[in-house]
């Protein structure tokens, strides 16, 4: 799924050991590559699996903005560690 750690297609077996944190989302820009949901549902449930947190930063589009951040009905905003405000 990687071409200069971008998405461009789904990963099958990922390895997640040692890894606190998986962003995932779409391209922007001229040119542009849409993500497919299967493959953005698929990273979500192995991070869920293998107990890492996830962050969908955006579906994609000509705009980074065009396609909105919902996955499955919601935002998925998860840190690995509790950020402290104020």
């Amino acid at each position: 799924y990687s071409r200069g750690g971008h998405a461009v297609r789904p990963i099958d077996g990922l390895n997640l050991d040692g890894i606190h944190w998986v962003i995932g989302g779409g391209e922007s820009g001229a040119g542009y590559r849409p993500v497919q949901p299967e493959w953005a549902c698929a990273l979500r449930d192995l991070c869920d699996r293998e107990g890492v947190h996830f962050f969908w930063k955006q579906w994609g589009g000509y705009t980074s903005k065009a396609g909105g951040r919902i996955l499955e009905g919601r935002t998925w905003d998860e840190y690995p560690v509790e950020l402290a405000v104020g």
